[in-house]
């Protein structure tokens, strides 16, 4: 059993939530931009040998297993990556809300549920946070150890090639950056 045919294209989708300006402004407020970037840098390196490991991972079992590894943690961020992007935009909806302030007297009982506290992560969301990326660090290190080729659109990298990862600070850079290394 292989994984799924549509992860590839997930890790991508993925690669661009994290790339968002916005996630990035609010995640920078929260303390834990530092964090996002380090995903963004371990998830593009190991899109790099994704083609390779889909092709192997039925001869290895030892590709198969970091594969199906991986396949859930990236979920898991994703589930993640989805909560605070959710939380941004309620955050960037709490900015706005002078010029909405008459919508939200329509709804008071949702206002007064919604509530997001950018001072400090919860102690629930701080845990899975230092989970996902100790078990990021961790399957990026012996993912590294199974001599898979890097590719980018179909061919192996040179010997002298290196990611270029974009600066975090232009959202288009980056989304054109995990483009081009899909």
């Amino acid at each position: 059993m292989s994984i799924s045919h549509c992860f590839a294209p997930f890790l991508i989708v993925l690669l661009e939530k994290l790339a968002s300006g916005e996630l990035l402004e609010f995640l920078r407020r929260l303390g834990i931009d530092a964090q996002l970037k380090e995903w963004c840098t371990t998830l593009l390196m190991i899109q790099a040998v994704l083609t390779d490991a889909e092709n192997k991972q039925r001869s290895n079992a030892d590709v198969h297993e970091r594969l199906m590894d991986l396949e859930s943690l990236v979920y898991k961020l994703d589930a993640l990556v989805d909560k605070f992007i959710t939380k941004a935009s309620l955050d960037k909806s709490r900015e706005n809300e002078g010029s909405t302030s008459k919508v939200w007297k329509l709804i008071p009982t949702c206002r007064t549920n919604i509530s997001v506290d950018n001072s400090m992560l919860d102690r629930r969301t701080a845990s899975k946070i230092k989970n996902i990326s100790s078990k990021l660090e961790g399957l990026s290190k012996r993912i590294s150890t199974l001599s898979l080729v890097e590719n980018v659109r179909g061919r192996p990298y040179g010997t002298g090639e290196r990611f270029q990862i974009a600066s975090f600070t232009e959202e288009s850079e980056v989304v054109s950056e995990a483009y081009s290394l899909s």
